[in-house]
């Protein structure tokens, strides 16, 4: 090996080195903060230090729905405005065959196209699944 050649070798092991040394001190606040939110409990994530009933708050769901739903979706007696005609009423969504609170929390989490994804909290998502559900009048 020349001495040029070893001296590019000696300047490449050591820049690489130093890249290794910046990128692991640069991710390990990053992963100390993922793994604490990765072990805290479901209900606590969407807020830190604040404990969450597990039941869904029914009036919350209505605003959520009222603010982000209702250029689409019928919502509520009277009916909010005009909507597309091939889009469910949440009334209709509660009623489905087989229709539950976990089933229509999960969808929420994952929507299919044409529902935009609303980006909700897990709050939100359970109270909006919450007030959907309390529409249901086939029992």
């Amino acid at each position: 090996m020349t001495a040029i050649s070893a001296k590019i070798t000696r300047t490449f092991v050591t820049n690489v080195f130093a890249l290794a040394v910046i990128a692991f001190s640069c991710a390990a606040p990053f992963s100390k903060a993922v793994a604490q939110q990765m072990d805290a409990p479901p209900d606590l994530k969407d807020e830190p230090g604040k404990a969450e009933s597990k039941l869904p708050n029914i009036e919350n769901g209505n605003n959520v729905a009222r603010k982000l739903c209702t250029s689409c979706h019928l919502i509520g007696e009277p009916a909010n405005a005009p909507v597309p005609s091939d889009v469910p009423t949440f009334a209709s969504i509660a009623n489905r065959q087989g229709q539950t609170l976990d089933h229509l929390a999960t969808w929420l989490t994952r929507p299919h196209p044409p529902m935009p994804n609303l980006n909700l909290t897990r709050m939100e998502i359970r109270d909006l699944a919450g007030y959907i559900m309390s529409l249901r009048t086939e029992k």
